[in-house]
């Protein structure tokens, strides 16, 4: 690897860079990853055993597969929709399985009878490439591959050890191969020799329900299913994936709103996550967020060209046609100051319509809790009357003669509350018309807010290339290149340059449509070319030419 197998990574808080352990993914396939803690791709595409979650859906299949190939069940079925994980699944099963048992893994059921024999001889360690290709078994028939098979499978049984063969995308298995797997799984002395796992889509489930392949569906003894991840499972699944791509200290986290876009975006579908978790990643690693927001992931859904509509605001609600909106309630008014006179109190009589118009004062009996006249008592001696006046008064009482008044003084009281009445019906009047104007008025609908436009983008189609290996001149890759290319393969040599502006040239295999076409190659690529860290490397996007 470059810089001797170091590579750089941002410090914390800061753009300079420090050296880390180096990892699969190679320095010149890394973006985000370093600035968020993360030491390899937490969201690729490939079935990677160690980011298996175990969530609800995952854990009951795992265990139920590991039990029943270590039993050595008759048939086992796994089935599950598209980018549910069902071949990370079997590679982590694989991986539990001691040393005593061999396995094979067919990735492509589009084979012949004896193209299915072919590879278990060599998966099985019985018989090379080269054996098939220009050896004794070149052109070999079915009978002619089938004894050095049973033969290895007898050779097992004193050993303790047996095999296990797995066949991917098994719902387009052809009735021949199937007939061909069903005596396989026939092969048994005291005991099983020969596990088949058959792994596909739920068409299987429907495919081995025939009437000619009831003889195979009967021999099933273990029926898995995985399904969609709920929203809790989202959840774990993210933060599993970003702990180990950052051996347990990842520097980002996925807000707990992102995480119902993703679940939202995906359905639950571990595939469809890794995409929108990956293209968030990249947005946010653009703006450097430390965290990411709902924002980013939409961006990313809409990037994908997932035909999902995020939430839009909520809207503020409208009262009903003829309803008023609520209102908080008017203070009331102050209380008028009263004007105590010796009259009697008057108040206005509303109009038939509802407004208050001015009328004759109608009388009123004075309150109970009438607080004394405000006027001040006047003397008998400051009263100018006349003579015979004067007389008659010398005949009331102290406490009566209190309280008379003059005829001037009574004049001005009745125009005080004449002016008083007049104002109260005017302020009457004036809220009457505005009333009467308010409810002539139609109500004012707001629009509704315009609703976000997403944009539907044609879907992204990841392709697959084999990353043979790294090199820093251009010479030793072209070598490499020739002689790859002589053995049959697409080998190209395509520069790359690093974020330290340092260029490496590294050498490519093929492009391939699906992962089990590389995957096929990858196998060929370590066994008989010794490239032993050849990975298959996925590219969304435009192909690599």
């Amino acid at each position: 690897m470059p810089f001797g197998g170091r590579i750089l990574r941002p410090v914390s808080g800061g753009s300079d860079a420090q050296p880390a352990s180096g990892s699969s993914a190679g320095l010149f396939s890394l973006t985000y990853e370093p600035y968020y803690g993360l030491v390899e791709k937490p969201f690729s595409l490939s079935a990677d055993p160690r980011f298996l979650f175990r969530s609800r859906e995952h854990a009951p299949a795992f265990d139920d597969l590991l039990n029943g190939i270590r039993r050595r069940e008759g048939l086992i079925t796994l089935t599950g929709e598209i980018g549910t994980g069902k071949t990370t699944l079997i590679r982590a099963v694989l991986q539990h399985l001691d040393r005593r048992t061999f396995s094979s893994f067919v990735p492509d059921p589009f084979v012949s009878r004896e193209d299915l024999l072919k590879k278990l001889l060599v998966d099985f360690g019985v018989v090379s490439i080269a054996d098939l290709k220009r050896g004794s078994l070149h052109g070999a028939s079915r009978t002619d591959l089938s004894y050095p098979l049973y033969e290895f499978l007898d050779s097992l049984a004193p050993l303790q050890a047996f095999a296990v063969l797995i066949i991917d995308e098994a719902q387009n298995l052809p009735l021949p191969l199937l007939e061909e797997v069903r005596i396989l799984s026939d092969l048994e002395g005291r005991e099983k020799l020969l596990q088949v796992v058959l792994v596909g889509q739920p068409e299987l489930r429907g495919h081995l329900k025939l009437p000619e392949l009831r003889q195979v569906d009967q021999r099933v003894s273990v029926r898995c299913e995985l399904t969609p991840l709920d929203a809790d499972g989202v959840r774990g699944y993210i933060e599993h994936r970003l702990h180990v791509a950052g051996e347990g200290h990842p520097s980002v986290e996925f807000s707990r709103e992102a995480i119902d876009a993703v679940y939202e975006g995906s359905k639950g579908t571990p595939r469809l996550i890794n995409l929108i978790c990956d293209r968030a990643l990249h947005r946010g690693y653009t703006a450097r967020a430390p965290r990411i927001e709902p924002a980013f992931v939409w961006d990313a859904i809409r990037d994908l060209g997932l035909e999902v509509t995020p939430p839009a605001p909520a809207a503020p609600t409208r009262p009903a046609p003829g309803t008023s909106a609520p209102t908080a309630p008017a203070p009331a008014p102050a209380p008028a100051p009263q004007v105590q006179s010796a009259e009697p109190r008057t108040s206005a009589v509303p109009a038939p319509d509802g407004g208050p118009k001015p009328t004759r004062p109608k009388l009123l009996p004075p309150p109970a809790d009438a607080a004394p006249p405000t006027t001040a008592p006047v003397p008998r001696s400051a009263i100018p009357v006349p003579r015979s006046d004067r007389e008659m008064l010398t005949d009331f009482e102290p406490e009566q003669t209190a309280h008379v008044t003059t005829p001037a003084s009574r004049g001005w009281m009745l125009a005080g509350a004449s002016a008083l009445l007049a104002l109260a019906a005017a302020g009457g009047m004036l809220a009457y018309l505005r009333l009467e104007a308010a409810t002539d008025i139609s109500r004012l609908e707001l629009p509704a807010p315009p609703a976000r436009a997403v944009a539907t983008l044609p879907a992204i189609v990841p392709e697959f290339a084999i990353q043979v290996a790294s090199f820093q001149t251009n010479t030793r890759a072209q070598r490499v290149v020739q002689q790859l290319t002589r053995s049959g393969y697409r080998a190209r040599a395509v520069a790359v340059d690093n974020r330290l502006g340092r260029r490496f040239v590294t050498v490519l295999v093929g492009n391939y449509m699906s992962e089990h076409d590389a995957a096929r190659d990858l196998a060929s690529l370590r066994q008989q070319h010794g490239y032993l860290d050849a990975r298959v490397e996925v590219f969304v996007g435009p192909a690599i030419r």
